[in-house]
């Protein structure tokens, strides 16, 4: 009987090991991943420091934290990010990871930092937009469709995502529109929500998703620029 109970207890260990090493293989691949196609589409370094995925009590979400995430300037910048975040939560559908469509419950994005850096032909915002827009322009969402219809049946498809919902909130820019300038101008942005991105066509994959979030956010920053009426100058502390 002891035998056998300490064969339970160390069947027990090595399942707990293996999930614990499972975990940990997710967490670096999900980090590679942001990593290598955030630097791709976005023209610029990112970094990520940490990924933990968690599985939510009830069992219907996974929840992926991402931690301390940086996006770089372009080389011709001075400061040294366009944003950093320390934490971003991703509620997936558990039962929708292994289909061809990722469905993401919601997204959200708390305390983004966002650096708004002027230059004589635009703005470092504007820059990794446009290698965003070159980037993920290449492929319609009707190319996509035409092509995962194309895959014959038992073929892996490509994937692709439904986002139900991003929500953004307490983020704040550090506006700098001059090289000599002392002192940044600090604008606090209102909260705002997107919802059903890759709904109608079914088909949309994560960088065009991705790009259509962060055209959301550049939307925001510039209508907030435009408008110095609002700017509160003083220090933007970090």
């Amino acid at each position: 009987m002891k035998v056998f109970v300490r064969f339970l207890i160390l069947v027990s260990a090595l399942g707990i090991i293996g999930i614990i090493i499972v975990g940990m293989s997710l967490n670096a691949l999900v980090k590679t991943g942001v990593e290598t196609m955030g630097s791709k589409v976005l023209g610029v370094p990112v970094t990520l420091k940490e990924v933990d995925i968690s599985l939510l009590s009830g069992g219907k979400d996974v929840q992926v934290s991402l931690n301390e995430l940086i996006i770089k300037n372009p080389d011709e910048y001075e400061t040294d990010y366009a944003f950093s975040l320390s934490n971003i939560r991703v509620l997936v559908d558990q039962k929708s990871v292994l289909t061809n469509t990722v469905v993401i419950d919601e997204i959200i994005i708390d305390g983004l930092a966002i650096t708004f850096e002027g230059s004589l032909l635009g703005s470092n915002l504007g820059d990794i937009q446009g290698n965003l827009k070159r980037s993920t322009d290449s492929e319609s969402d009707e190319e996509a469709e035409e092509k995962a219809e194309e895959h014959e049946d038992g073929e892996e498809h490509k994937k692709h995502v439904h986002i139900k919902k991003v929500a953004m909130k307490n983020a704040k820019i550090s506006l700098r529109l001059f090289s000599d300038q002392k002192e940044a101008i600090l604008l606090v942005l209102p909260d705002f929500k997107l919802q059903d991105i890759g709904k109608e066509s079914g088909v949309t994959s994560f960088s065009k998703a991705s790009a259509k979030i962060f055209d959301a956010i550049y939307g925001v920053v510039i209508k907030a620029v435009t408008k110095p009426d609002k700017l509160i100058p003083k220090s933007f502390e970090q």
